[in-house]
């Protein structure tokens, strides 16, 4: 059983003041800090196996040019591209499926990386077209809301919005962004621990977005009623989604019970690739990495445009029962591919079988690989008239990978579960308080993250901080807020280092 912290735990810190009574103000004359601050989560990466040949012709090569010109590793590349492509080409409409009916394209990716694996780089280069694309749709828009202030007719709403990347909302806020925005979205954050730690995951709010996101996933149609003013509507509004966020959340995420038996987590495809720091000595970036890459975002660009003008120039299908958009239907040779992949998972998700312990991604797998299917065939060609077997063999690779990649990470879940609640508080503090500032017990209590409103808890996610250098504690009786605390501390002025 946890014991509660108490003052032999916490850090020695001299220079207090006679009587206890000791001021924030006076720690000037304690002694700087004697370690740095160590990276909570012990858990190194799953593989350095991510297959970049399955990205097809043009992701393949940027994948390859980004990791070149970053040295990150494979599988951050591979991730960032796939979202980058499934962004394209998602709200083409939707893929057959083996049994006849049709699924929708867009993807959920989730990526685990160390702080500065560099991922923020390697997301940007991936979505440069995506973002040359909203601000030329936003230029569009601003000069429509101009000839509408110039004449009767409205052309286009006030409300619009030409955000098709967004980080990290609530629920409420990503349904608004896509009912406004252009037709297709992105929830795309490479630091995810706002968006797992917030308002979204909140106690209150858990169960909603979670489901919400297993709806948006699905493809179903999305109406939030609303007290006060009008609903909020989402049909027909592809989300691809890729988080990124480091190891010590890996408890948090992977090994939450809800999580990963109400349909989030099966449906997202995970990836937790090896460090590559310590071997990325300097290199002058090669020229033809740069041009692969701006070549791949200049396709990015073209695809958002293409199948914008695809979609404008569809007919309305009056049929009811017809599908609500277009429908990419699988060769015979890659109907023939996924058929059986979909034998060679089902034949081990019995008991005993290789997946018997992952059955609920281990069942979606073969969804997902129809969906990778059509990505790649429509981001290599956006006029193709069917999934392509290579396409199929190619999405049947990575889904392969993914099994691993998943079982991998739910074996880690259980271990880093308390690792993963320390390090949530820990980024909470460092927000809260900013690097070297001061806090309180009470404070954390009132306005903390809901998963420490029980002291106990708290004490036990402090006293794991206090052993990483992540806080240090102050004297009872330090006064932070103008009032004497009985439990209150400093947070590292290089906190950053680890967040």
């Amino acid at each position: 059983m946890n014991k509660i912290l108490t003052q032999n735990d916490l850090l020695p810190i001299k220079g207090l003041l006679e009587g206890g009574d000791c001021a924030v103000q006076s720690l000037a004359t304690v002694r700087d800090w004697q370690a740095e601050p160590i990276a909570l989560g012990g858990a190194s990466g799953c593989t350095d196996d991510f297959p970049l040949h399955a990205l097809g012709c043009k992701g393949s090569k940027a994948a390859a040019a980004i990791r070149e010109s970053s040295q990150a590793p494979r599988g951050l590349c591979g991730q960032a591209v796939l979202c980058a492509m499934s962004t394209s080409v998602s709200s083409w409409g939707q893929v057959e499926a083996i049994h006849g009916n049709a699924t929708p394209m867009a993807l959920f990716l989730i990526t685990v990386a160390q702080s500065g694996e560099r991922k923020t780089a390697v997301d940007g280069a991936a979505q440069l077209g995506i973002k040359a694309f909203e601000k030329q749709l936003e230029k569009t828009l601003q000069e429509r809301r101009s000839l509408d202030r110039d004449s009767k007719e409205t052309q286009c709403g006030d409300e619009a919005v030409s955000e098709i990347v967004v980080g990290d909302p609530t629920y409420e806020g990503l349904l608004g962004n896509m009912a406004r925005g252009p037709g297709v979205a992105c929830l795309s954050n490479d630091d995810a621990a706002g968006f797992f730690g917030g308002h979204s995951m909140g106690r209150d709010q858990r169960q909603k977005t979670i489901a919400g996101l297993s709806q948006i996933w699905s493809g179903s149609d999305i109406k939030r009623p609303r007290a006060h003013g009008r609903d909020t509507s989402v049909s027909g509004v592809p989300l691809t989604m890729s988080l990124m966020f480091q190891p010590y959340l890996i408890g948090q995420v992977y090994g939450d019970r809800e999580m990963v038996e109400q349909g989030i987590l099966p449906r997202v495809l995970p990836c937790f690739p090896k460090s590559t720091m310590g071997t990325r000595f300097f290199k002058a970036s090669a020229r033809e990495a740069q041009e692969v890459v701006r070549s791949f975002a200049e396709s990015v660009l073209a695809t958002l445009h293409e199948v914008r003008a695809l979609k404008a120039l569809r007919v309305p299908v009056e049929d009811p029962f017809a599908p609500p958009c277009a429908v990419l239907p699988l060769s015979q040779s890659a109907r023939r591919v996924l058929v059986d992949f979909y034998n060679e998972i089902e034949a081990e998700l019995g008991d005993g079988g290789k997946f018997e312990k992952t059955r609920g991604f281990a069942s979606r797998s073969i969804e997902n690989a129809t969906r990778i299917a059509a990505v790649v065939t429509l981001f290599d060609d956006t006029g193709a008239a069917e999934v392509t077997e290579a396409a199929a063999r190619s999405s049947c690779d990575l889904m392969r990978f993914y099994l691993a990649e998943f079982s991998a990470l739910l074996r880690l879940g259980r271990s880093e579960r308390d690792d993963s609640e320390a390090g949530q508080l820990g980024a909470w503090l460092a927000g809260r308080y900013g690097a070297g500032g001061y806090g309180h017990d009470k404070d954390i209590s009132q306005f903390g993250p809901p998963a420490f409103r029980k002291k106990a808890d708290r004490q036990v996610a402090l006293q794991r901080l206090v052993s990483q250098h992540w806080i240090r504690m102050l004297p009872p009786g330090a006064v932070v807020d103008g009032t004497k605390r009985a439990e209150a501390f400093q947070v590292h002025p290089n906190i950053d280092r680890v967040l």
